[in-house]
């Protein structure tokens, strides 16, 4: 087989609208190529012949005689060698390949990961079709990542999710698109505040009794939802670079956040727990108070920090978007738990009848 430039039906196929899909949407179907018995000389003629960009020319990729993948080798490396030499002599990345119908984003972080400008394209046969360039890849990267925070902030598209959500579509398209991609995860927070709302409504003789419980509410709630959003945030970026599997979630990913978490509780509850103490517990009378504080920040920041992974690694297993969905669930549950602790904890110790 001689060295010979692969350019069939130009340079690139069209790009899909979706911001999730197989890689044969973004391969380049021109690239650089010799049999594997070729000399590093008939590498270096093909590179001269070709009509490739200098990024695509930066790599000879090595076939067999029926076109199947065997590596490649760098135009850097050829340049040093023996003219006369066998290409196998610089051959590297055999396993570098990627099937034609692996998700895109999923080659581009293959691509990203590894040291080379160009990642192959194999089809079912193993035989070289075409390439995914660098260019390419950080663009399918920057498409994700914007849907991935579109979707963290609640503005995602809900009811169309494998469309990209355009940043001129929320700020200039028309005004009903943007409130319904907008409002249906709102609906679940207003939800959530109606029913914590109602909790407090149940201790109100509790809070009647005591008033300064009324001065630790917002401290309450708002520090599980940082801890929550943290977490919940920690969860999805980890979950799209690759550091957050499945596989491991329980032994490796859980196990450690629920760490993180509990050692973030006790220390919270503790300075929390000691200011309340001395600022509002012991002028009034009412030393428990520091306590009560205490173990309600203790129970909302451990509770938000766990439910930060859970939530979102149910939605997954479930084939649900975990990435507008986990936030206002965890925000009502740790908010209900959290004050249910706080308002039962005082009555208890305080000695407020219900």
């Amino acid at each position: 087989m001689a060295s010979t430039t692969f350019e069939t039906l130009g340079t690139t196929t069209a790009a899909t609208k979706a911001s999730t899909g197989p890689i044969s949407a973004r391969i380049r179907d021109a690239f650089v190529y010799v049999a594997d018995n070729a000399k590093v000389s008939d590498a270096l003629d093909a590179v001269r012949r070709s009509r490739m960009p200098a990024g695509q020319a930066a790599v000879v990729f090595i076939v067999d005689g029926q076109g199947q993948y065997k590596g490649y080798a760098r135009l850097s490396e050829l340049l040093r060698a023996d003219p006369e030499s066998t290409i196998a002599a610089t051959l590297e990345g055999a396993d570098l390949a990627v099937a034609h119908d692996m998700d895109q984003e999923a080659a581009a972080r293959r691509l990203q990961l590894k040291d080379v400008p160009l990642l192959p394209v194999v089809n079912s046969k193993r035989e070289m079709i075409g390439v995914l360039t660098f260019d390419d890849a950080m663009d399918i990267l920057e498409l994700e990542t914007s849907d991935d925070i579109y979707y963290k902030a609640g503005v995602g598209d809900v009811f169309h999710t494998e469309d990209h959500v355009r940043s001129e579509k929320l700020t200039q398209g028309p005004i009903w698109y943007t409130v319904r991609v907008r409002i249906l995860f709102l609906m679940v927070t207003l939800a959530g505040g109606l029913i914590v709302g109602g909790l407090i409504d149940q201790f109100e003789d509790v809070l009647g009794a005591v008033l300064a419980l009324a001065i630790f509410i917002p401290l309450v709630m708002d520090m599980g939802g940082n801890v929550g959003t943290q977490s919940s945030t920690i969860f999805a970026r980890g979950y799209a670079l690759g550091h957050v599997t499945i596989a491991d979630f329980w032994r490796k990913n859980f196990a450690r956040e629920a760490l993180v978490g509990l050692t973030m509780a006790v220390g919270i509850a503790l300075v929390a727990g000691t200011v309340a103490y001395f600022w509002q517990g012991v002028p009034n009378d009412i030393p428990q108070l520091g306590i009560v504080v205490g173990v309600a920040l203790f129970t909302s920041v451990f509770l938000a920090s766990c439910l930060g992974f859970l939530l979102p690694y149910i939605m997954i297993k479930i084939g649900v978007d975990h990435a507008p969905g986990a936030d206002p669930f965890i925000t009502t549950i740790k908010d209900f738990s959290g004050l249910l602790v706080y308002f039962s904890m005082a009555a208890w110790l305080i000695g407020v009848d219900l």
